[in-house]
């Protein structure tokens, strides 16, 4: 279902609007689980390399019902305000805008039900048809909780925290934290 949905929100209308659209070129996130909640403060960085402004419907994807996620905000760190989205099922919606040959950090922090399996979707990148210049991720966890696996192999564990930093990085797969 949710493969289907990306197919008709996100690859349809990027492939649609291939020739006038900004690039997704890195991402820093931060997650944080404990027994209540599993977090994500992410900022997300786009480039318009064109010559013109160009605006875009950007369609966020959440690995459970939307109605299940509670958003705290969108916001658009370059051009200090916040952003209004609309939620569907198990995304949100919003538009964006980029002055010609300028780049965009976009502030998007949600939370949701801390669970056995806890999922942050990483393959919708590969609806943007380009690998992440960057990617860094830090897992921040408490004593409430074990940690049984993670599915990307961290690149170093300090404490209660698990850290990654990728380059040209274009998963096939989700990252997801199952808890004991």
């Amino acid at each position: 279902m949710i493969r289907a949905l990306l197919l008709v929100f996100v690859q349809l209308p990027l492939l649609l609007t291939a020739q006038n659209r900004f690039q997704f070129i890195a991402e820093k996130i931060d997650f944080t689980l404990n027994a209540s909640r599993f977090s994500t403060n992410g900022i997300y960085e786009f480039v318009n390399n064109s010559d013109h402004e160009l605006e875009q419907a950007i369609v966020f994807p959440f690995s459970i019902h939307a109605d299940s996620v509670l958003v705290k905000r969108v916001y658009n760190l370059t051009y200090n305000k916040f952003i209004n989205f609309q939620q569907n099922n198990h995304s949100i919606v919003f538009r964006m805008t980029i002055l010609p040959t300028d780049t965009v950090k976009l502030n998007l922090a949600y939370s949701q039900k801390t669970g056995i399996e806890n999922v942050y979707i990483l393959r919708s990148t590969q609806t943007w048809n380009k690998p992440l210049q960057k990617a860094v991720y830090s897992l921040s966890y408490d004593d409430s909780i074990d940690i049984d696996s993670v599915s990307l192999q961290p690149d170093s564990i300090v404490g209660h925290v698990y850290y990654w930093a990728k380059t040209n990085f274009f998963p096939k797969d989700d990252f997801t934290v199952r808890i004991k």
